[in-house]
């Protein structure tokens, strides 16, 4: 089941990270979907293909936004291609291999970052489970104990 408030919260993350990049250097990066796609896993548990699959949720939200944006971007002003693909584009022959890259740069790594935020939090919630059991008492644990 979907978790929207982890996409929106990635989203959130993906926009406000960018936002900053983009003030500070006048360039676009896709970090910050990065950054929230791995946000979007954390939030939604434990499970390496939720986590995935929020990642791509939260990618595809923000390229709805991102796109449009570059598009305006470089026709108002001459902001180049975002981060990966600007070095990329030169190697790439015809339409179909430069519509691949972009597809594949824009979904690929945020699933990967989704599933790698998934897979932190579970690290942290057995972290979490262990330390509470180890500072239980003994008069505090489980019957068999007593």
């Amino acid at each position: 089941m979907t978790r929207w408030r982890s996409v929106a919260a990635g989203f959130a993350l993906a926009a406000c990270s960018e936002a900053l990049v983009f003030g500070a250097t006048g360039r676009v990066t896709l970090v910050g979907g990065l950054a929230g796609s791995a946000l979007a896993g954390y939030l939604a548990g434990g499970d390496s293909a939720d986590g995935a699959w929020h990642g791509l949720l939260t990618a595809m939200a923000w390229g709805i936004v991102l796109i449009p944006g570059l598009v305006v971007l470089s026709v108002v002003s001459d902001v180049p291609l975002p981060f990966p693909m600007e070095f990329l584009l030169p190697f790439l022959n015809t339409a179909g291999e430069a519509t691949t890259m972009i597809l594949l740069t824009a979904s690929l790594p945020n699933v990967a970052t989704g599933a790698l935020g998934s897979v932190a939090r579970r690290q942290d919630d057995r972290t979490r489970s262990r330390d509470d059991r180890s500072q239980q008492r003994p008069s505090d644990g489980d019957p068999d104990e007593i």
